[in-house]
């Protein structure tokens, strides 16, 4: 079954990237579907969706600090800063 993702207000859209040294993760959320979309296919699927209704409104995953070629990818193939 495809995910049905919610398009946020524009002036509401955030991705957020946090590096959590101490737990050694990088934590990612996005409310913007399509790097949702785009993060799903490079990594998998999130630790938490954030759901209204039948649609998804935000997701969130969590990757290890040692998983370099992960991050790597996530970094190169995501615009995770387009405007």
């Amino acid at each position: 079954m495809e995910k049905k993702y919610k398009e946020p207000i524009k002036s509401e859209m955030e991705t957020t990237v946090n590096v959590l040294y101490g737990e050694n993760v990088l934590s990612i959320y996005t409310n913007k579907p399509d790097i949702q979309r785009k993060i799903n296919k490079i990594i998998g699927e999130p630790e938490k969706e954030y759901i209204k209704g039948k649609s998804i409104t935000g997701s969130t995953w969590k990757i290890s600090l040692d998983e370099k070629v992960k991050i790597s990818k996530l970094l190169l193939k995501v615009n995770i800063f387009e405007v």
